[in-house]
């Protein structure tokens, strides 16, 4: 497969192209100028991979939650790619012959926190993967053996530490002696993302999660391979590609919209 995918959902943006077997990344961490240089990284890494638009499989991103402007930045980017592949009617789908046929390199979009999340989801514990949200806020889910236990939204700490202890105390209340290893896990955070640590010290600071033994690896990014892996989950179950009017999903209202609900 020949693929492109973005991650600019936090300020460390991640580019990545695929060539079947061959793959080149690019992180940058550059603060407020990923807008300049993600055009030209994107160019970088498919000229590393002799790839051109229009040879592309498909695209993927990291549609939320997260920055706004990244998000932004990110959807405009592979939407162009999109319309630069123009269409193909589908003769086998009289819904795409109706919408006029479906891109010829269509974007699928991964939530972000399940793209944090999929490396780790052999973890032995909750896997937490989380994004600042700023103000004693994260946007996070969890998940417990490979599946989803909290969904993803706007977590304010205490009620994030709410639900998480409540799930733990309803598995150390289950009986049998086969489920120990259960009970045991579910003392256990693998918080994963960039901001892991910022979550770490964020919890230490507010006497939140005492009754956990956190781990919040260090590190700049999470694996750009997994969006390659999860989008291609998605064309196997034949889940169609985003259609024109979908966007970012923001999980919250962004500080102008939430200022003019107050006016």
């Amino acid at each position: 497969m020949k693929a492109l995918a973005l991650d600019t959902s936090i300020s460390c943006i991640q580019i990545a192209a695929k060539n079947d077997d061959n793959l080149a990344s690019l992180i940058l961490d550059i603060g407020m100028r990923q807008s300049e240089k993600l055009l030209p990284a994107i160019d970088y890494v498919m000229r590393q991979t002799d790839l051109t638009p229009g040879e592309l499989d498909y695209t993927v991103l990291c549609e939320g939650p997260g920055s706004f402007t990244g998000l932004r930045l990110g959807f405009a980017a592979l939407k162009a790619i999109e319309l630069f592949g123009g269409t193909s009617a589908n003769e086998n789908s009289s819904q795409d012959k109706k919408a006029g046929g479906r891109s010829k390199i269509p974007l699928y979009g991964i939530n972000s926190l399940d793209f944090l999340a999929h490396p780790f989801l052999d973890f032995d514990g909750i896997v937490l993967p989380v994004i600042d949200a700023h103000k004693e806020k994260f946007y996070a889910k969890a998940f417990f053996n490979g599946k989803e236990i909290l969904p993803c939204d706007d977590w304010d700490l205490r009620a994030l530490e709410e639900k998480l202890l409540a799930f733990a105390q309803a598995q150390d209340r289950a009986s049998g002696d086969c489920l120990q290893d259960q009970k045991a896990a579910a003392q256990k955070i693998l918080v994963c993302g960039l901001e892991a640590q910022t979550f770490a010290a964020s919890c230490k600071e507010n006497g939140l999660f005492k009754g956990f033994k956190i781990a919040a690896p260090k590190g700049r990014a999470a694996n750009i391979e997994s969006l390659f892996i999860l989008a291609q989950e998605k064309i196997a179950r034949n889940e169609p590609p985003l259609a024109d009017y979908d966007g970012p999903q923001y999980y919250r209202a962004s500080e102008a919209e939430q200022q003019r609900q107050k006016n």
